[in-house]
């Protein structure tokens, strides 16, 4: 759940945006895209319709143009327009004659532009000379400009002699159409032709006003369009807007909404359906998500589902970092204690250290009893995984001290923890059968792992030298010590874990414990699991809460498990005393951590060091950790 919360915080919370700008909505845009389509769709129509009526009425005036032309030149004497060519003068009897009867077909067909018979025309400078015309300005002999646009006609007309007219061309004076007709001599040369030009500037504004209409109802057809537009629109759209809506829902972690309705049988209705089916197949893997997270690590979880080779069996090697974990006391607890709170002591303390375990990257393997089985760069990888597991474990140490701050609060005993690491490879992977599997870490990594922790005391951290050196000068270790562990031939070198540093930087705080300097006479024995070996006589020097330092008739070694009386100042014998042998102090004597000790004992050791009252007499049923 701690997962799929942080999940949805990831989230984009849609529903929490502000609503769209009405420019931004579907059925806006389609409605506009509707009346942008009709524009355009009518201003094609209607500028294809001006063209073809602009093309017709070019195609009138210029075969009109061309039927002048052609009649004109008939009037035309090629010797007499000859002679006038050589030598163009407006008191001659030839240019009087052809003017004359040019002015009586410009008369006749009502033509109010003037005719004249050009020479010599030169293509480049777009001129020829003028060598008859009705127009009372124009002197013959004079250049006469033309435009661009009679280029291909004159010089197509004086090849072939064929007469020719122009599309509308515009020039300064207006719009005009022009044609021209080759005047042939007897040898049939045309060296000289006639031109009669028209303005078609009064046609041109009917266009204009055909523009206009265009206009009109291209925009007419988009108001329609869109209107349309966005009626249909808003049909079309609505079921989007309700399918918006509902993901917004979903992306915001609400499964709960009813299925939406499926209103038509076309794409938008299957892309309903088939959202409703995702919503109740997000609900079904949701509740085996949290269902399965509670029988394993949220990391598995998300493997087993989102991987086709999830549930698959077999597995891996990887380099992985194995943290074992044990409560000390709570067995003796759980004998006596009342089954309901023995049970809350107990998840709340899983529950605590799960939290921490996960919130660096770890995966807990396995709950067994009050022991707590993680590990690290599995099945998730993570380069860093043996300082994830350190810094893992310095804050279970934390975390435990402030769990038993509440305890205590609460009228509940305290307890310690012991915590083993090891780095090394493991087989990583599924296990069992096709009815039942189990995500497994298998190898001697794992088993190193619990006997280091085996060796530990409550609130200590034991690493092997494997996971020493993966941390390498971010970790904080005291002296190392050597300890025979089953299954090994050679001693094996553990260092305690007190101080982080790097990303995960943190360190244990050092403990408050008051000390006394006592002279307390000391027996016991030796012993390994139940079996005991051997006595023990001596002294003790100095005694605190959880420890005693004790001169001894015999040398131990270092992690020697012991059970111990001592004779108190009052001459009263303790009850059994659990502990275990961590090291010596500097003047020689054995330092003992008491791993085991019954409340009455506890109070009068608790009693001595803080010199309150004496407590009554030591006995009674024991609140402490077993013996390791």
């Amino acid at each position: 759940m701690e997962g799929k919360a942080e999940t949805l915080r990831e989230l984009p919370q849609i529903r929490d945006r502000p609503a769209l700008p009405v420019w931004r909505r579907l059925a806006v845009r389609l409605a506009v895209a509707f009346a942008l389509l009709t524009f355009v769709s009518v201003a094609i129509v209607g500028v294809l319709v001006r063209e073809r009526q602009k093309r017709e009425l070019e195609d009138a005036v210029g075969t009109q143009l061309l039927n002048i032309a052609r009649v004109a030149v008939l009037f035309v004497d090629p010797s007499q327009h000859a002679e006038l060519q050589r030598a163009p003068r407006t008191e001659a009897t030839a240019y009087r004659r052809l003017r004359a009867s040019l002015a009586t077909v410009q008369r006749e067909v009502l033509l109010t532009t003037p005719i004249r018979t050009l020479t010599d025309y030169d293509p480049k400078a777009r001129r020829a000379r003028v060598v008859v015309t009705t127009d009372e300005a124009e002197r013959p002999g004079a250049w006469y400009a033309l435009p661009p646009e009679l280029d291909e006609p004159i010089t197509s007309g004086l090849e072939d002699g064929v007469a020719r007219y122009t599309r509308a061309y515009r020039s300064a004076a207006g719009t005009w159409i022009s044609a021209v007709a080759p005047i042939v001599d007897a040898r049939g040369r045309a060296t000289a032709f006639l031109s009669v030009d028209y303005q078609v500037d009064v046609f041109l504004d009917r266009l204009r006003e055909l523009d206009v209409t265009i206009l009109e109802g291209s925009a007419a057809g988009a108001l329609c369009a869109l209107v349309l537009g966005l009626l249909f629109a808003r049909r079309l759209t609505r079921p989007i807007s309700a399918l918006t809506t509902a993901v917004a829902r979903v992306a915001g972690g609400d499964l709960s909404q009813p299925a939406l309705p499926v209103r038509s049988r076309d794409e938008v209705g299957l892309l309903t359906g088939a959202f409703n089916g995702m919503v109740e197949g997000l609900r079904q893997r949701d509740f085996i998500r949290n269902a399965f997270g509670r029988y394993v690590s949220p990391e598995v979880a998300k493997t087993l589902l989102e991987s086709p080779d999830g549930l698959r069996l077999g597995g891996e090697k990887r380099e992985i970092t194995v943290l074992m974990s044990d409560l000390r006391g709570y067995t003796r607890f759980a004998e006596h204690g009342d089954p309901a709170g023995v049970m809350a002591v107990l998840n709340d303390y899983l529950g605590r250290m799960a939290d921490v375990v996960i919130a660096h990257g770890g995966t807990i393997n396995e709950f067994i009893g009050d022991a707590i089985f993680a590990v690290f760069g599995a099945p998730v990888e993570h380069a860093d995984h043996a300082e994830r597991a350190a810094a893992t474990a310095l804050a279970m140490q934390r975390a435990m001290d402030a769990l038993n701050a509440e305890n205590v609060g609460r009228g509940r005993p305290r307890f310690e923890m012991g915590i083993g690491l090891h780095t090394g490879e493991a087989v990583v992977g599924n296990i069992g059968s096709e009815q039942r599997t189990k995500y497994a870490v298998v190898g001697a990594a794992v088993n190193l792992a619990a006997r280091v922790e085996g060796c530990t005391v409550g609130g200590q951290i034991l690493m092997t030298t494997a996971t020493r050196e993966r941390l390498g000068d971010l970790a904080e270790t005291a002296p190392p010590i050597h300890a025979e562990l089953k299954g090994l031939e050679a001693p094996v070198a553990l260092h305690e874990l007190r101080g982080l540093g790097g990303r995960w930087a943190q360190r244990l705080d050092a403990a408050d414990d008051a000390v006394l300097a006592v002279a307390l006479a000391l027996t016991g024995a030796i012993f390994e699991g139940k079996h005991v070996e051997g006595e023990l006589r001596g002294s003790v020097r100095r005694l605190g809460r959880r420890w005693l330092e004790a001169t001894l008739d015999s040398p131990l070694a270092v992690l020697t498990n012991v059970r111990l009386r001592v004779t108190w100042p009052d001459g009263r014998r303790s009850g059994d005393l659990y502990g275990k042998v961590t090291g010596s102090a500097e003047d020689g004597a054995t330092r003992i951590h008491l791993t085991s000790i019954n409340p009455a004992d506890a109070a009068v050791i608790d009693a001595l060091v803080t010199g309150g009252p004496a407590p009554g007499r030591a006995g009674g049923v024991s609140n402490g950790a077993e013996a390791r």
